[in-house]
């Protein structure tokens, strides 16, 4: 038999690949007497196997029996997809045989998909980034379990690449941070605390000067909203306004005793702020601390979890929940209903809307109905479905999705969900792609310019203790679509601001 030393042509081989290999060995070795055994041809197979890729057969001159074919086999290793396997200029399944009746040329390629991880000893509950001008990327860390209650956080600032710049650590939980107008950063706690930070990481004010004692509920997102002239609004027993520099107040708005906001206040393109406020009630309050209007859910134990989105024209998307079932209101910016859509099968929605550049408005919700499943909804901005994507995952039932949708500059629509998956869904509710990320996602990701998707979470792997983890994914979205409101609080800094940057 001729051959040549193999070539490796991969990062590592399989027992799979090893047994076709000494099966070729074998099958050359009877050739003593060609003239009483079969037809021997020689052949040369040329193997180019890229980065991220695992597999066989390698390169490798064979002496073999002629009409043998060849085994081969590929996979994408945990980072990289899109694998594209290719024997001379066909492509053909990632693992299958073929006719080794010539000379052929072998490729396998992909792409890589998760560019970095990063895992952290506390892990992410609500921790939507915030990316600042220069490209840091601030993670909040820290989460609640109904068997220990709050675990420990840290506020993280990342380098594009994953390095670290700094951290702080706090020893409560830490919701989503905003970035202001002075590029500090401005971040709540469990117990409804802020804090200031520079750029720098240096603790400059904490604010906890609420007037009235409230009911401070595990639930919920705790993101500032950031108004166009600095103004930080947070809620509480009420809704605070707050000077950016100093964290002395501005004024408190509250109309009754004993509420609470357990989602994040909004900005509309008029310096409105709008918030939930209680259990049954969204408030429009202008800047001056008067109130607008409000408007009253249909129930009043119908309680958000989410934060406002709002539209070109000025509408404002709310959704509820009661007694595991969901309403989404669409209110006009005088504080009439323009519609409600009732979410079918009991699907609870904790997740906030997000609004693609035609108007489409997309919402997750929990698992429910007959299924299990949960969805992702798109409905018109007339308050119609338009369809209606079921996140699947084989050997899981009872998962859910508190991540807010995040809409790229090329239409897509991504979201974490307690699958440990990315999704990716197309415009028309095709899904895209998938691709495991880590554990648990509640947190909606941020979208640069470059596609470069940044998400946080928990990393469950090792069970019973949680950590947390970050990454960066590589997306063919550059950026987030320029629609009204493409992501949770609107834009990469979460500002929470109709047209902010």
């Amino acid at each position: 038999m001729k051959r040549r030393l193999f070539e490796r042509a991969g990062p590592a081989y399989g027992l799979f690949y090893l047994a076709v290999s000494l099966a070729l060995i074998l099958s050359a070795g009877c050739d003593n007497d060609k003239h009483k055994g079969p037809v021997y041809i020689e052949y040369t197979l040329t193997v180019s196997v890229g980065t991220g890729i695992d597999g066989g057969p390698p390169t490798g001159i064979y002496h073999v029996p002629a009409g043998l074919t060849t085994s081969y086999g590929y996979r994408a290793l945990e980072d990289f997809s899109n694998l594209v396997v290719r024997l001379d200029t066909t492509q053909i399944a990632p693992m299958d045989s073929f006719l080794m009746d010539k000379d052929h040329t072998l490729s396998a390629t992909c792409d890589v998909r998760v560019l970095w991880r990063r895992h952290v000893d506390t892990p992410g509950y609500y921790c939507s980034p915030a990316i600042g001008a220069d490209g840091t990327v601030y993670f909040a860390s820290g989460m609640f379990l109904l068997s220990s209650g709050y675990l420990p956080g840290t506020l993280y600032a990342l380098n594009p690449d994953g390095t670290s710049k700094w951290e702080y650590y706090l020893g409560k939980t830490f919701f989503s941070p905003a970035i202001g107008e002075n590029g500090w950063i401005y971040v709540m706690d469990q117990d409804y605390r802020l804090y200031a930070f520079t750029p720098g990481g240096s603790l400059i004010w904490t604010f906890y000067d609420f007037d009235f004692p409230f009911v401070k509920r595990d639930m919920g997102q705790r993101t500032p909203a950031i108004g166009a002239d600095g103004t930080v609004y947070v809620g509480g027993d009420g809704l605070y306004a707050l000077e950016p520099d100093t964290g002395e107040r501005k004024w408190h708005f509250r109309e009754r005793p004993g509420q609470e906001c357990m989602a994040s206040p909004v900005i509309g393109g008029d310096n409105t702020i709008y918030v939930a406020i209680g259990e049954d009630t969204l408030y429009a309050v202008n800047p001056d601390s008067t109130r607008k209007w409000a408007f009253g859910f249909e129930h009043e134990d119908e309680m958000s979890f989410a934060s406002p989105a709002i539209d070109a024209s000025g509408v404002i998307y709310e959704p509820t929940e009661r007694h595991g079932e969901s309403r989404v209101y669409a209110i006009n910016p005088n504080g009439s209903l323009k519609w409600v859509y009732y979410v079918e099968e009991g699907r609870p929605v904790r997740a906030s809307p997000a609004i693609a550049e035609d108007g489409t408005i997309y919402i997750a919700t929990k698992a429910g109905g007959v299924d299990r499943r949960p969805r992702l909804i798109a409905l018109s901005p007339a308050g119609d479905k338009i369809w209606e994507h079921v996140a699947m995952l084989a050997d899981r039932l009872d998962y859910d999705i508190y991540s807010t949708p995040s809409v790229g500059a090329d239409g897509v629509i991504y979201f974490g969900a307690e699958s440990c998956i990315l999704y990716a869904v197309n415009p028309d509710g095709t899904l895209g792609w998938q691709h495991t990320i880590f554990g648990l996602n509640w947190s909606g990701p941020a979208i640069t310019a470059d596609g470069t998707l940044y998400m946080g979470g928990i990393d469950n792997s090792d069970y019973g203790y949680y950590k947390g983890a970050f990454c960066a994914v590589a997306t063919s979205s550059q950026g987030l679509a320029a629609s009204p409101w493409p992501k949770f609080h609107h834009d990469n800094r979460n500002t929470g601001r109709f047209g902010a940057e």
